[in-house]
């Protein structure tokens, strides 16, 4: 048995999961609302079982954190991390911008990803040090280096503490455009395609970012937490938001975010 899985085994997950993404795929979704005023469908439960399952079967020494199921195993060296479907906001009620995502790391250094958008079939992933591909070609991130004219998304938290109201405000001023994003990992995934220059997450845990961090570093670009720190991940892969970007535009947005009002000292 190997001691950890390679992208072949992610991205066969990524697949599957798709499958189950695109059949229950509907208007008038059932759904229910989490403690965290999120919802979650009966999709996300079952991609993250069979995800769970398939580390019990054939990597039982690796620990889960998926969003809505885990997998514990005490002193493990490597960790993986699921979100089944990656923007339910937008799934639940019948619009596809929705991903499955998945990475696998040794600490807090994420080792592979998987970005898988299964409503156009695109398949972003990477390895440590070995590049970041979509759909079997490599990607860069934008070569962009000034804010006016950037192209920065984000999305709200309704636990977070940050303002990003004024973080709109100000990256308007710069002449730079936002967007919302409505499945981060998506446009986490696009930014590092070249297709944006940044995306600013004030959320706590880092279900998705991991695999952004990765995806993102191995395409040139530059992630770091809220405050422009290493990305770190707790026990339950809680984190200290992300900045995700091409690396050019990075210490603007590091600073745009600290001006914030309210913009806490610490998470």
């Amino acid at each position: 048995m190997k001691i950890v899985p390679d992208l072949g085994y992610l991205m066969s997950l990524a697949l599957r999961a798709g499958d189950v993404i695109r059949s229950n795929f509907q208007l008038n979704m059932e759904k229910r609302i989490k403690a965290d005023r999120t919802p979650v469908t009966a999709t996300d439960e079952a991609i993250n079982k069979f995800v769970v399952q398939s580390f019990h079967t054939d990597y039982p020494h690796i620990d889960l954190v998926g969003e809505e199921e885990s997998r514990e195993v005490v002193g493990a060296e490597y960790r993986t991390f699921c979100d089944p479907v990656d923007g339910t906001f937008p799934f639940s009620h019948g619009v596809p911008t929705s991903t499955f995502v998945l990475s696998v790391l040794k600490g807090d250094t994420p080792l592979l990803g998987v970005i898988y958008d299964p409503f156009m079939n695109r398949m972003w992933c990477a390895e440590k040090d070995k590049g970041a591909f979509l759909n079997g070609k490599r990607i860069v991130v934008s070569s962009h280096s000034t804010l006016k004219g950037a192209r920065v998304c984000m999305i709200w938290w309704p636990k977070s503490r940050y303002n990003l109201h004024d973080v709109c405000e100000f990256l308007m001023n710069e002449g730079a455009q936002w967007d919302y994003a409505a499945s981060i990992a998506l446009f986490g995934a696009l930014n590092a395609s070249g297709e944006s220059e940044a995306t600013i997450y004030p959320g706590q845990t880092g279900w998705e970012t991991a695999a952004i961090q990765l995806i993102t570093q191995e395409a040139g670009g530059v992630v770091t937490d809220m405050f422009g720190n290493t990305q770190t991940y707790g026990p339950k892969c809680e984190m200290k938001g992300h900045i995700a970007s091409n690396g050019k535009i990075h210490d603007n947005l590091v600073q745009l975010v600290a001006r914030a009002k309210n913009f806490p000292q610490r998470y």
